[in-house]
């Protein structure tokens, strides 16, 4: 009987270790990506401004860039989805900014949307099998509204893509980079 006891309480252990680790991961990738949200290179923009650019088109991204600023847009690139099922792609917009006080920012928002291909059979079929009364309604509305394409109405959000500042950061200055993970396990061991 004691040793029933000993062994589920070094597996307690041995879980809550193991939780601990876990969420030590989760807080410094969070304490990394929150300090290259306000990091200030201190290379002119020019000079890394195609990485920037490479490390996009390593991910498959093509763009349109303003002349004369340091400001692209990427095209939609698919990342998902099917004949049967909702399609989502994604795109960027990066803006590199000079700061008065010397240095330069990145900020990158990420766009994301997801849309539905259907068919007037597609629809009637869902309606028929059920699903809430608002659901009902609108995929009933979507069909009347919708274009000869067939495609139920867009949904789109943007917003700050902290995960490629941080991806920015490492490949534009590999040295601050290194700096942030040791300060990250520093307060998060």
């Amino acid at each position: 009987m004691g040793r029933i006891f000993r062994a589920s309480g070094v597996c307690l252990v041995v879980a809550a270790l193991l939780t601990l680790v876990g969420c030590a991961g989760s807080l410094r990738q969070n304490y990394l990506r929150d300090k290259a949200a306000d990091h200030v290179y201190r290379r002119p923009l020019p000079d890394f401004w195609p990485d920037v650019k490479a490390l996009l088109k390593e991910q498959g991204y093509s763009w349109k860039e303003m002349p004369g600023r340091f400001v692209l847009e990427t095209e939609w690139r698919d990342s998902g989805g099917g004949t049967l099922g909702p399609t989502s792609s994604s795109r960027f917009l990066v803006e590199g900014l000079t700061l008065n006080s010397g240095g330069a920012i990145l900020r990158v928002m990420r766009g994301n949307r997801v849309a539905q291909s259907i068919g007037v059979g597609n629809v009637d079929q869902r309606i028929a099998t059920g699903g809430s009364q608002r659901a009902q309604e609108e995929q009933a509305q979507a069909r009347l509204d919708s274009t000869t394409s067939g495609v139920l109405p867009t949904q789109q959000n943007y917003a700050r893509d902290l995960e490629l500042e941080l991806m920015l950061l490492q490949r534009i200055d590999p040295a601050s980079a290194a700096k942030l993970e040791a300060d990250a396990v520093s307060a998060h061991p």
